[in-house]
């Protein structure tokens, strides 16, 4: 369930994106240079400089058991919520830095 950043989209489809795994492995989210945010396994699939430096932005690895992905993340509109405004606000224009710290 990834979430095109080029139309108008809700913090409802975000919180469906979080929901949409299990909190069982490291989550990252991702905007790739199309503008899509989808979650990218970090566990089985660890990444490199070089591979950040193909997106537009990422967000810190949610490692696993920490609750930022899962259906309980989901329901925190708070989370939810700080989750879409750094979105926001890192799409189209990246704010900084490709990384995309979201203080929680």
């Amino acid at each position: 369930m990834p979430v095109d950043l080029k139309k108008d989209w809700t913090e409802a489809e975000l919180a469906a994106l979080i929901g949409s795994v299990e909190d069982d492995r490291d989550w990252r989210l991702e905007v790739s240079p199309e503008g899509v945010a989808d979650l990218a396994d970090k566990t089985a699939n660890p990444t490199g400089a070089d591979y950040d430096e193909t997106l537009h932005c990422f967000f810190e690895t949610w490692m696993q058991g920490t609750d930022f992905v899962g259906s309980s993340a989901a329901s925190d509109k708070q989370l939810v919520g700080k989750i879409a405004k750094a979105l926001r606000e890192n799409y189209p224009t990246v704010k900084a830095t490709k990384f995309v710290y979201v203080e929680l």
